[in-house]
C-alpha cells in the first residue's frame, strides 16, 4: 500500500489520477471557499498564459492546496460556458503533469503509462507497440513513423518523446466530462467565475462579410464530433469555393484545424489523404457548404454560432 505521503506527492502531479480521487475521496472536504479562490487563479492562470506553473515543492500543504483547487478549478472553468477556455484550461493542466513527467523514474512513467491505457516497456530504452503508438503519438513530423526507430512491432522511443505521448492521453483524460453541466455546478462557482476574462477565439480564415461568416468560429472552435462531415459539408466546399484557396492552402487550414480538434478527442480517423481528397472533389463537384441553418442542426450542441 502507498504511503500517505506517496499518494498525496503522485496525486500532487498528477490531479486526474485515480490516486488523486482516492486522497481527496479521504479528506471528506466540504466546499472550501479558500480552495475556490485557488481553482480561479489556476484557470486564469490557464486562459491567459495557456499554462499552469509547476513546480517540484516537499510541502505538505502545498501540495494538498493543489490537489483540491484542481477539482475546483474543473468547476470554474465550466462556468465560463467557453470551449476556448476549456482546451485552454485543459492543455495547460496536461502540460503541468507532463512537466512532472520529465522528472519521473523509468519504473514511474511505466506505471504512468499503464494507468493511461498505454503499455510502455522499459529495458534501457522505451518502447510502445505499433498499435499504441500509432494510436497516442502526436500527428507531428517528428514523430511520423519513418522517423522512428521500428522493430518486430515495436516502436523504440527516448524518454521524452515517451512522455510527450503520455502527455496526450493525461489531455484526453483531464478533457473527460469537461465541461460539467451548469446544473450541476454549486451557486457559488458560477458567481465568482464571472470576473475571469475568457479571450476571443481567432480565426486563421478572415471574414469577408458574407453569409459564410459563421463558418470562421467554427474553424476557431475545435469539436469532438461530426468531424467527418464538418469536413466534407462545410470546410472543404467552404475552402475551395468560397474562399477560393488552392487545394494545398485548403488541406493546409483543415490539417491543422483537424489536430487542434484531436486535443479535445484524439479518436478520430481524418487524416490529410483524406482532407485532400474532399478538397478536391468539392472543387470538381462545384460543392457549396452547408447553411449556417443546417449546420446548427449538424453542430447543435458542439458550437453555439
Amino acid at each position: 500500500m502507498e504511503s500517505s505521503d506517496g499518494l498525496l506527492d503522485f496525486a500532487y502531479k498528477y490531479p486526474f489520477s485515480s490516486e488523486a480521487r482516492e486522497y481527496v475521496s479521504g479528506l471528506g472536504a466540504k466546499f472550501d471557499p479558500a480552495m475556490l479562490e485557488i481553482g480561479k487563479s489556476r484557470v486564469e492562470q490557464a486562459v491567459s498564459k495557456s499554462r499552469i506553473d509547476y513546480s517540484r515543492s516537499s510541502i505538505r500543504e502545498v501540495k494538498r492546496k493543489s490537489v483540491l483547487s484542481y477539482v475546483y478549478a474543473r468547476m470554474v472553468v465550466s462556468a465560463l460556458n467557453s470551449r476556448l477556455a476549456v482546451d485552454r484550461y485543459v492543455t495547460a493542466e496536461a502540460r503541468r503533469s507532463g512537466e512532472a513527467l520529465q522528472d519521473e523514474s523509468d519504473k514511474d512513467i511505466v506505471r504512468i503509462g499503464g494507468e493511461l491505457g498505454i503499455k510502455v516497456g522499459s529495458n534501457g530504452t522505451f518502447s510502445l507497440s505499433f498499435s499504441d503508438f500509432v494510436t497516442y503519438a502526436p500527428r507531428i513530423p517528428e514523430y511520423a513513423l519513418v522517423h522512428q526507430e521500428l522493430e518486430k512491432g515495436t516502436v523504440y522511443l527516448p524518454k521524452y518523446k515517451v512522455a510527450r505521448i503520455i502527455e496526450s492521453r493525461i489531455r484526453s483524460e483531464i478533457a473527460k466530462g469537461l465541461p460539467i453541466p451548469s446544473k450541476e455546478l454549486p451557486r457559488e462557482v458560477a458567481d465568482y467565475s464571472k470576473g475571469i476574462k475568457v479571450p476571443v477565439p481567432k480565426s486563421s480564415v478572415r471574414t469577408d462579410g458574407s453569409r459564410y461568416d459563421w463558418i470562421a468560429k467554427l474553424i476557431a472552435t475545435p469539436i469532438a464530433d461530426v468531424r467527418h462531415r464538418a469536413v466534407y459539408q462545410i470546410l472543404a466546399p467552404y475552402l475551395m469555393n468560397v474562399k477560393g484557396m488552392s487545394e494545398d492552402e485548403a488541406t493546409k487550414v483543415i490539417t491543422e484545424y483537424i489536430e487542434r480538434c484531436r486535443q479535445v478527442d484524439p479518436n478520430t480517423k481524418i487524416n490529410e489523404k483524406y482532407i485532400r481528397y474532399q478538397c478536391r472533389y468539392a472543387k470538381a463537384k462545384g460543392l457549396m457548404p452547408l447553411s449556417r441553418e443546417r449546420a446548427s442542426d449538424l453542430l447543435k450542441g458542439v458550437v453555439d454560432f
